[in-house]
């Protein structure tokens, strides 16, 4: 039994599975550098995250700590991001089609780039305007009192969800060019495509604010758009 192709030789099934074994490892080990190399930083990182809101408390010894070591994870995912992305390649790239293995290898840098954009739209311009708007709410008797996790969780929530949104004009290409859809049909259902954008963003984001929900809702459509001009 064979269950990929590597160069003109089919690829038994054993040995498939230990070549995703090396590349997971190979994965980790990069994702481990990228975040022992971030962490050196991961506390001016902290604080200037803190600054939307003013500051941040925590009510645990190692909670410091920890949110820490969740900032240098996150951040050393994105720095290690392209060459985890290589060994992606280098495991799927072999077992593809010849006509999918262009697509797919023009597609993974530009996913990259979009998930980072899709992140730092998140983090520098969604952030500081859904913090105003779900802070305004408080009063003189409800004051605000955020711990660092919680926080944390909100902000990597959001630049998640804007950087798994952003993948979406790729998933379209992609599937256009192995002819699962055609830019007619994508046109055709428009409408459609613009509610589950919304319904997903509201998913997605974090927070119950319509402010992080819109900001995430628009900018899929406009690369919806986008990616029907691309399409052939």
């Amino acid at each position: 039994m064979t269950a990929a192709i590597n160069g003109d030789r089919a690829m038994p099934l054993v040995e498939h599975l230990v070549e995703l074994r090396r590349r997971l490892i190979f994965s980790l080990w990069i994702l481990l550098g990228g975040t022992v190399l971030v962490y050196q930083w991961s506390g001016p990182i902290l604080s200037w995250l803190a600054r939307p809101v003013g500051g941040l408390v925590f009510n645990a010894p190692t909670d410091a700590f920890y949110t820490r070591c969740k900032v240098a994870v996150f951040g050393g995912f994105l720095l290690s991001l392209p060459l985890i992305l290589h060994q992606v390649w280098l495991f799927v790239g072999c077992a593809l089609e010849e006509r999918l293995r262009k697509p797919m290898l023009r597609i993974l840098p530009i996913s990259y780039f979009l998930f980072v954009g899709g992140a730092a739209l998140a983090v520098f311009g969604v952030v500081p305007g859904a913090m105003h708007f779900l802070l305004a709410y408080g009063s003189d008797e409800i004051k605000q009192l955020l711990t660092l996790s919680a926080y944390l969780q909100f902000v990597t929530g959001l630049a998640l969800a804007f950087g798994l949104m952003f993948q979406m004009p790729l998933v379209l290409y992609f599937l256009n060019k192995v002819g699962v859809v055609t830019k007619e049909q994508l046109s055709s259902r428009r409408q459609y495509i613009y509610l589950l954008s919304f319904i997903a963003a509201g998913v997605m984001t974090p927070g119950p604010d319509v402010f992080s929900q819109l900001a995430l809702g628009v900018p899929s459509i406009v690369l919806f758009e986008i990616t029907l001009l691309a399409m052939n």
